[in-house]
């Protein structure tokens, strides 16, 4: 899959996602083609132009692209795709990151849908997002019919049993 970033997605030096993914090789519109940056270049523009170059998809932030009827239209017409975000993110880590974890399920819609305005999701964790162990450890205790008591001892005998296995108890004696 070939993916153009648009000029305001981030391009760190040195960071090259095809080391994370060999499927996926993305270059940035100021490499692709310097002339192209700049707010008096039209987006629908830019879709032509790679489309032309046979990129699958577009990365940008600007989402209201997606409502804009001569990018549209423009869209429409190529065999390109838009990645982008309906609510900006920010942060060029989230960025990354989400759009690498996403990018088998966009590769996948994409194929499946043909090309397409893809909205990825805001990266947001809520409260049930995270958990205290110590409470998930009663729930396992809970569900499986002991005590929270005896469910911890049993633990930690394992944990120190293998520790003493490993050689290691006297490292962690005070953690236990």
């Amino acid at each position: 899959m070939r993916l153009l970033l648009d000029e305001g997605f981030p391009s760190p030096p040195g960071f090259r996602p095809e080391s994370v993914d060999a499927t996926v090789e993305v270059v940035a519109l100021r490499q692709f083609n310097p002339s192209l940056t700049g707010s008096s270049i039209p987006d629908w523009y830019l879709y032509l132009r790679a489309d032309e170059a046979g990129f699958d998809a577009l990365v940008t932030h600007d989402w209201h692209q997606s409502e804009q009827m001569e990018e549209l239209w423009t869209l429409s017409r190529t065999n390109l795709s838009v990645v982008t975000w309906r609510r900006s993110i920010g942060d060029p880590i989230r960025e990354w990151g989400q759009l690498l974890a996403y990018l088998p399920e966009i590769r996948r819609m994409i194929s499946e849908h043909g090309p397409s305005i893809v909205f990825l999701p805001s990266p947001r964790l809520d409260r049930n997002s995270i958990k205290k162990a110590s409470e998930m450890l009663g729930r396992f205790a809970s569900n499986s019919g002991i005590s929270n008591q005896q469910v911890r001892h049993q633990a930690r005998q394992i944990v120190q049993d293998e520790l003493s296995s490993r050689d290691e108890l006297g490292r962690y004696r005070d953690w236990l």
